[in-house]
């Protein structure tokens, strides 16, 4: 029974790994900033929909390829190349994405895979649990 049990975590870490490969696109963000200050009055909400409604946010995509390579890229509105784009290497292990140095191959950064679906991808990082990420596959 105890192999069956470690047979099914080991296949489920596995297709978890697999899942992630493609293109996501992060549709909310949210960061420590957000639960400090609270709920927003009625009138920072109509001045916060004015505000976005001016200049929409760049969109933020994160690549991730087989051969644990990827990239994130942010984009400027109404331009095709990336405004940003940071080559990274990166491992899925026990439900944790760890984000590795190009050259030393060490751990810069570390997140917590909350849930991961076959479109839909939920991050929060490991030092800062209120800095949190919602992404969706696009590709």
């Amino acid at each position: 029974m105890k192999a069956f049990i470690f047979f099914l975590m080991i296949v489920s870490l596995t297709m978890h790994a697999q899942n992630l490969t493609g293109t996501w696109q992060v549709v909310k963000q949210s960061n420590c900033m957000d639960q400090e200050l609270g709920e927003p009055s009625d009138t920072e909400l109509e001045l916060l929909e004015a505000m976005e409604s001016m200049a929409g946010a760049p969109p933020r995509v994160l690549s991730l390829a087989s051969d644990n390579t990827g990239e994130w890229n942010w984009k400027t509105a109404g331009k095709k190349k990336a405004l940003v784009r940071e080559k990274i290497l990166y491992r899925v292990n026990d439900g944790f994405l760890y984000i590795l140095d190009r050259k030393s191959r060490l751990i810069t950064d570390t997140f917590i895979i909350e849930l991961a679906t076959a479109d839909t991808l939920i991050l929060f990082r490991k030092d800062r649990s209120c800095e949190r990420y919602e992404l969706v596959r696009t590709k």
